[in-house]
């Protein structure tokens, strides 16, 4: 979760207006605002890496129909319990028959539809903030179909791994395709000062746990950082 970021502004090269942008072929990010999700078109698949808030279905779902007629949603992969990473899943599965995965932690606040910590507003400034955004970032009670683990190797992509990126929340869970260099950091990894950085501040659960989080994603080397409010191309 994050505050909004004005509409029509642009983060290496992907606008925050509703768009659908090829990142690699057969991976695309989609985004609304500041929140991103990210498509993968596998063979006659595809996965979907986290869903964004419930009033940007309809958005998400015409991007689902963009990519092609021939291929079904087949999974979608939340990297943690927060609405505007999980919240359109419920209203997907109206149109589409897929399936959930994400850590244990993450499932069981999915599972009440809430989120997996609590925020923690350090001034009024904050708690204002968080009092007036809440009410958006609220997601219906999701049941998770698998639960995934660090160490994981998922089918997709020829090997998908997933990594241990707790820090923002306690079951914080990126996606890493090693030949590729592709991360899927979730809120792991954010955009500070025009670089990626670490999750801090009054929503990250444990922000010593998520500069270690950090360290070690970056320590891949990664050339293409999807990000769940910034992508960032370091090719």
């Amino acid at each position: 979760m994050e505050p909004p970021t004005p509409p029509d502004t642009e983060w290496d090269g992907i606008s925050y207006n509703s768009s659908m942008q090829q990142i690699l072929p057969g991976v695309y990010a989609h985004s609304n605002l500041s929140i991103f999700q990210y498509f993968i078109v596998d063979s006659s698949q595809i996965t979907l890496i986290d869903a964004g808030l419930p009033l940007f279905t309809s958005s998400l779902v015409k991007a689902f129909a963009s990519l092609n007629g021939n291929t079904n949603l087949n999974l979608i992969l939340i990297t943690h319990a927060d609405g505007d990473h999980y919240g359109a899943v419920h209203h997907l599965k109206a149109a589409h028959n897929f399936r959930t995965a994400t850590s244990a932690p993450e499932a069981q606040a999915m599972a009440s539809g809430s989120m997996s910590r609590e925020l923690k507003p350090r001034n009024i400034f904050e708690r204002l903030l968080f009092s007036t955004a809440l009410p958006t970032f609220t997601a219906r009670a999701v049941i998770v179909d698998t639960i995934i683990h660090p160490g994981d190797t998922l089918p997709i992509l020829g090997g998908l791994q997933v990594l241990d990126s707790a820090g923002h929340t306690p079951g914080h869970l990126s996606f890493y395709q090693a030949e590729r260099r592709l991360l899927f950091a979730g809120d792991s990894i954010i955009k500070r000062r025009g670089i990626p950085s670490p999750a801090f501040g009054p929503n990250c659960w444990d922000e010593k746990l998520a500069r270690s989080a950090y360290d070690r994603q970056m320590s891949l080397e990664p050339l293409h950082i999807c990000g769940g409010h910034s992508y960032f191309n370091l090719s």
